[in-house]
């Protein structure tokens, strides 16, 4: 489950996501690239296996996990 804005930094030698990043912070941490803001769909189709996830309030690595809604039968 995500929470919190996603942006992505678009520079091929840095590919940074960002979880929980605020909308007014517009530079990229780590290359000081401008940074574009996703929706939770296209992270998912896209970028969810990508290494470099950081959540931006603590700064750790971070790699959410989708919840699959699976049937069940009595």
């Amino acid at each position: 489950m995500i929470k919190g804005l996603i942006k992505i930094c678009p520079d091929p030698h840095c590919e940074s996501i960002f979880h929980n990043i605020p909308k007014t912070h517009t530079k990229c941490i780590n290359c000081n690239g401008n940074v574009i803001i996703i929706n939770e769909k296209t992270y998912w189709k896209k970028f969810a296996l990508n290494w470099f996830q950081y959540d931006f309030l603590t700064g750790e690595y971070l790699r959410p996990e989708k919840k699959i809604k699976q049937l069940t039968l009595f």
